[in-house]
């Protein structure tokens, strides 16, 4: 079952040969995670990529004063792993941690990155999906600097509206950079925006 749903996400960037699916197979380690588990810690070398069975991943920063900024939640079906901690090597920058018991599939960056070399279609695969985080990545930073809070928080319900209601507020206000007061603001007027006329809410 679990490779049948890992062989589908493949598929849909780039199907792969036979023979570079059963090379990919082999190397999954299937886990069983609770939330608050994290499956790599700043400070910690990256060494694995994830694909979400079951539940909900996030990838956060951790800055001096213990604020947490989180840049990416995860759901089922989606990869999640730091890139540029794979590639440098050394201590990774990035957190990543389960918000939501479930099921992960872990499989060793490097074996990947050799497999790559033996098998075209596999190379294919880590091109777009390298291709795909650029443009997440550019996407979200447009969003960063040029909406409001207020429009990215509704960006974001309606692009991942089951996952908005999976999150708890902080982690929802963390992704949009602002602070949960300000976020509870937004939802609050949000709600009353949607009020028939003479239904206002009271204060």
């Amino acid at each position: 079952m679990t490779a049948s749903n890992l062989r589908r996400t493949l598929d849909r960037v780039n199907p792969l040969t036979h023979e570079a699916l059963a090379a990919i197979e082999a190397l999954v380690s299937r886990r069983l995670v609770n939330a608050g588990q994290h499956l790599l810690q700043a400070g910690e070398p990256a060494v694995n990529i994830f694909f979400v069975e079951q539940g909900l991943l996030r990838e956060y920063y951790l800055d001096s004063a213990g604020r947490e900024s989180t840049r990416r939640v995860c759901k089922e079906g989606e990869f999640s792993g730091s890139l540029a901690d794979l590639l440098a090597g050394g201590a990774a920058v990035v957190s990543i941690e389960v918000l939501e018991a479930g099921e992960v599939l872990a499989i060793d960056w490097a074996s990947v990155d050799a497999l790559a070399e033996q098998h075209p279609s596999l190379m294919k695969f880590l091109r777009r999906s390298a291709e795909a985080l650029y443009l997440r990545k550019t996407r979200r930073e447009f969003e960063m600097l040029t909406l409001s809070a207020a429009q990215r928080y509704r960006k974001f319900a309606q692009e991942a509206p089951g996952v908005d209601a999976r999150l708890p507020r902080h982690i929802v206000a963390s992704y949009l950079g602002i602070t949960p007061v300000h976020l509870s603001r937004i939802c609050a007027a949000e709600r009353s925006a949607k009020l028939p006329p003479g239904k206002e809410r009271k204060t």
